[in-house]
Order: structure tokens, then sequence, then C-alpha cells
């Protein structure tokens, strides 16, 4: 049996630690560099491993090298999706004195692009006008129910209009995107407590397994004991022991590599930051709700895409994004998914319990499949209650969540 949990320890570290996303390439030379690319190039590159052909691109471009362009485009030959580096070339393009084929780049990284910098490049490229400049937060007019959205920390502007229109026709009220300035908290937990914390959990579920109880009377601790570090840590390496002195090595080695990186942020303590600096403008009927980039925990949850009450809510897109879920890039779907977990959000703070209709918008979900499985509307039931909050019917014809035109 502990030779089973020493196994059960290493694998939990295998799936729970992500490896560093880009490689390093901070003192490496540019003819290293370009020897790593044409290697890759030739071996016909995986899409896993042409991050090293971008990086001398990079790497290029800062030495004003002609060479940038060639290895851009073979990059992009096996990688067409990196809108990073569509917009690079559609810029490069344009420098070029080659503006048609500039401006195809540009639309598509319009069309596709998750973020504001890439939009408002591609807008600037093309011609457009810049994202909207958002008002600072304060009394909103009238005195029905309205619905204010709140960037915290970091948030994409278009993302946030395009949810805004969708959740004004959605429920028939007035929504208003408001900014503030506030003094956040920093992240209250990277991979590293990700990792104390999954351990945590597993301890925990099998309280009863002989070796565990054994190590814990052993040691005089209870199970409250775990939820101190130092002596979670302390369970761990005895229950690692048996598994010998380079597993053990390896373990603590993870965890120093894992300082700072994937941070957190505790959703309590961003919502508590939203209501504090909104008190000044609050009033009644309006749902103050604050939505943000930066990935969200709390307590026992590994992550959260929302956390709402009474007092207000906070909304977390950070795992919606086709960069976290190494995904095709797509503004409509990362729409739908912010869209479904406002209304969630929003019904929480005006007193909604979850649908139990797992195909509503309202519906509770427990993985990112369960939470695409759902519509972007409202069941019936769901419906009413809005309603009779609203005491107004909701619109009955409400367009799809789409990307911009």
């Amino acid at each position: 049996m502990k030779k089973e949990f020493c196994i059960l320890f290493m694998v939990i570290m295998a799936f729970c630690a992500v490896p560093v996303s880009s490689q390093e390439v901070k003192g490496t030379g540019t003819d290293e560099l370009r020897k790593e690319a044409d290697s890759v190039l030739r071996q016909g590159a995986a899409r896993r491993k042409i991050e090293v052909v971008f990086n001398l691109v990079d790497r290029l471009l800062e030495e004003g090298s002609e060479d940038a362009v060639l290895y851009l485009e073979e990059g992009l030959e096996y990688f067409p999706w990196n809108l990073k580096y569509q917009m690079i070339y559609a810029e490069l393009l344009a420098k070029g004195g080659r503006p048609t084929r500039a401006r195809e780049r540009a639309e598509l990284v319009l069309q596709y692009g998750e973020t504001d910098d890439l939009i408002e490049r591609a807008r600037k490229l093309l011609g457009k006008e810049p994202l909207p400049t958002l008002d600072k937060v304060g009394s909103v007019p009238g005195s029905s129910c309205s619905v204010v959205l709140v960037p915290l920390m970091e948030a994409d502007v278009w993302l946030l209009e395009r949810v805004k229109d969708r959740l004004s026709a959605t429920l028939g009220i007035p929504v208003y995107i408001r900014t503030m300035e506030a003094d956040y908290p920093p992240f209250a937990r990277d991979r590293r407590g990700a990792v104390l914390n999954g351990l945590r959990k597993d301890l925990k579920k099998d309280i009863d397994n002989f070796w565990v109880a054994k190590v814990l009377k052993d040691s005089g601790m209870t199970p409250k004991d775990l939820d101190d570090e130092a002596k979670l840590l302390r369970v761990v390496k005895t229950l690692m022991s048996g598994a010998g002195p380079e597993a053990m090595a390896e373990f603590e080695a993870e965890l120093e590599r894992s300082r700072g990186k994937d941070p957190q942020w505790d959703s309590e303590a961003l919502l508590t930051v939203l209501v504090r600096t909104v008190k000044p403008h609050r009033r009644k009927k309006v749902a103050y709700l604050g939505v943000t980039s930066v990935d969200m925990y709390t307590k026992d949850y590994n992550f959260l895409f929302g956390w709402a009450g009474r007092r207000g809510g906070v909304v977390s897109y950070h795992r919606f994004t086709a960069a976290f879920n190494d995904e095709v890039p797509n503004q409509e779907r990362l729409i739908k998914r912010t869209l479904m977990q406002c209304l969630q959000s929003i019904g929480h703070i005006y007193g909604m319990e979850n649908c139990t209709n797992p195909t509503c918008a309202r519906a509770y979900p427990n993985s990112l499949e369960e939470h695409d499985a759902k519509e972007d509307t409202l069941c019936p039931q769901c419906r009413s209650r809005f309603e009779k909050i609203f005491k107004q019917a909701l619109p009955s014809d409400v367009p799809k969540a789409g990307a911009e035109k």
C-alpha cells in the first residue's frame, strides 16, 4: 500500500505540473537559434516544436534581419493559426508595399483574434476606429434593474462590448461597462499551490487509508492539520519516502520550479475589491459584475469560472480562451462561453439558484465540456424568474453570439 501511494503522488505531479510555456531564448545566440529552427523545419515541424522558429523570428526582427520574413512565412506554413505572428506578418507586408495581402491577414486577425492587442493592431492597419474608451464607474441612470460590467485587473474591451450587447438583448435591461481604479491583491496561489491543494484533497479523500491514517497518527496530526502547508509536506514526504531519494528530489524540484507559474487570484478577494470600490455609487436593483482575464480559485476549488452572491460577482474567462485550451481562435465561442457565465452570475446576484436544466445558460458546469454543452439562452423557468425580478417580459427573439463582421 505504501508503494502504491508513492506512485499515486508521482502521477498527480505528472498531471498537475504543466511544462514551462515557451522555450527560454535569453542567452542563446542567433546562430544557435537558427540551427535549431532549421532542424525543426527540416523534420516537418510539429506544432509543439514550431515555437523555436517564431523565437528566431523575434530575434531576427530585433536585429533588423531581412531573413525574419522568410522564417515567418515558413513558421506560418506549419502553424497558420498563430494570430500573433499573422499580425506581425501583416504589418511587415504593409511596410514592404504589399497592402492587399497585408489587409487580408489583418482581416483574418480582426475576425478571429481574442485579445485587445491583436484587434487594435488589426483595426489600425485596416484604418478602422480604435476600440472605445470606457467610462469610469459611477452612478448609473434610471431606477429600474440594470447590470454594470466592471473590468477587473485585465479584461479585453472588445469582449466586454460584445457580451454587454448580448446580455442586454437577452435580459431586456440596460447593461453598462464601467472601469474602476483599485488596489488589487497579488495572486494568492501559483502552480505550486495548486499542486499542493490537489495533494491535500486526495489525502483527505483517502483519510481512512491505513498508511495515511498511520502517518497522521505517528506524527501526532489530525486531518485538519493538512490545511497547514508545512504539515501537509511532512505527510506527503513521509508517504513518498519509499520511492527513493531521486523521486523525492524531483518532487521538491518540481515544487520549486512551480513557484510563480500559472498565478491564480482568490475570487473572494477580487469580489471584495469590487464591492468596496462600487459602494459609493451603488443603488438598488443594479447587479455589479466584475469580469477578468486572470485565473481564479477560492477555498478548495482548483479553479472557478465565476463567483457570485447578492453583493455582486466576478467572472473569469481565462479558461475560455483558445490560448489556454490550445484551440483554434474563435471569437464566437469565447463570447458564448463568457456570456453564459455572466448570465449564471447575474442570476445569483439577483438571488436565483443554479438552474437544473443542463442546457440552460444558468446551469452549473463541472467542466468546460459541460459549459460548452449548454445553450447561450435561458430556459423557460429562468426566463420566468428574471421576468418576476425585472417586472417585465424578456425579449423573445435574441440573436446568437457572433464574431465581429
